[in-house]
């Protein structure tokens, strides 16, 4: 009785002794992700208005296997509906390479989307040009690019699909 008596006392110091231990930071296993938005803003052609003002955020995981997300804002300009601003968000992703360049890169919107198929390819680093649903260039006389936002809207959250004012 008295050996079982100090097993037990010693078995018992020793958990105290090693609960001391973990008295460490813990360490999370779950991978931090840093996001990183970028904006590009300008007013793309339309058939029936002046013009569309359009806002284009992408938030980018930084992480493989983590969604890249948008939030488009567009606003048609001369047709009386100004005041409208017209939101949509998803996920996107980087392409390469069309029928003219092999070596672009290209940001589609919604790639999983039948329904959708806006596509950008990048111009140098502060311009997107907008191609048409086969992911090809416009032939157009009108502007079709974005330019880049010094200041890209930061979504709290990490997703794109924060809900912003618009700034147009």
């Amino acid at each position: 009785m008295k050996r079982a008596f100090s097993s037990g006392i010693m078995l018992a110091a020793a958990g105290l002794a090693l609960g001391g231990c973990s008295q460490q930071p813990e360490v999370s296993s779950s991978p931090q992700v840093m996001s990183v938005a970028e904006s590009w803003q300008g007013v793309l052609p339309c058939a029936d208005c002046e013009g569309v003002d359009t806002e284009l955020t992408l938030v980018s995981s930084g992480m493989t296997g983590f969604a890249s997300t948008y939030t488009l804002k567009q606003r048609y300009l001369g047709n009386g509906r100004e005041q409208d601003v017209q939101t949509r968000s998803g996920d996107w992703v980087v392409t390469r390479g069309n029928q003219v360049d092999p070596q672009a890169v290209i940001y589609r919107l919604d790639p999983e989307s039948a329904d959708s198929c806006m596509s950008f390819q990048v111009i140098g680093n502060d311009r997107l040009r907008q191609l048409n649903c086969n992911g090809q260039a416009i032939n157009t006389t009108h502007n079709i690019e974005l330019r880049h936002v010094a200041e890209p809207i930061q979504p709290a959250s990490g997703s794109a699909a924060q809900s912003t004012p618009y700034q147009g």
